[in-house]
């Protein structure tokens, strides 16, 4: 399963304070996520933490909104404001000190992305090639790995549902 993050740069920490739960996400700058699809700004999702924590969602606030998750990382690292993003696409920034994590307990693992497929009858071989390959590199993905040097994992590479 994939894991959500949010994340900031250890300079806006120093100006800012660091955020201990999501309400607290109300007083700092966040960089949203519009989906191009709907024009909707995505909503952050957490889970309380504890055996009976429920699911909610905080409305990011802040003046920056991108569509562009490269865009919406770089923000992150030059300083203006906390991001919410798939911890894989952080990770080398989390790993070098660039970014540091926050609200890791609050943050709701990402169930998976979804392919419809309309009919399984008539699928196109490049269809049915794709779909392998997603099913044979998901434990893989899942498990943190990367998926090999002919296949770049990067942070514009993925969509949010909405």
């Amino acid at each position: 399963m994939l894991e959500m993050a949010v994340v900031g740069a250890p300079e806006y920490f120093k100006r800012h304070g660091v955020p201990a739960t999501p309400a607290d996400l109300a007083e700092h700058d966040c960089v949203a996520y519009r989906h191009t699809s709907s024009g909707a700004v995505y909503r952050w999702e957490f889970n309380s933490p504890g055996p009976n924590g429920h699911a909610f969602e905080v409305e990011p606030q802040g003046t920056l909104i991108t569509n562009d998750d490269e865009s919406m990382t770089r923000a992150a690292l030059q300083g203006a404001g906390l991001i919410h993003h798939f911890e894989i696409a952080v990770r080398r920034q989390l790993s070098d000190g660039s970014l540091v994590r926050v609200l890791q307990p609050w943050c709701k693992p990402f169930a998976g992305f979804y392919l419809y497929i309309p009919s399984r009858d008539r699928m196109p071989p490049k269809v049915r090639a794709f779909t392998d390959f997603l099913v044979e590199k998901r434990s893989l993905l899942e498990a943190g790995g990367k998926l090999g040097k002919d296949v770049p994992v990067k942070a514009g590479s993925r969509r949010r549902q909405g």
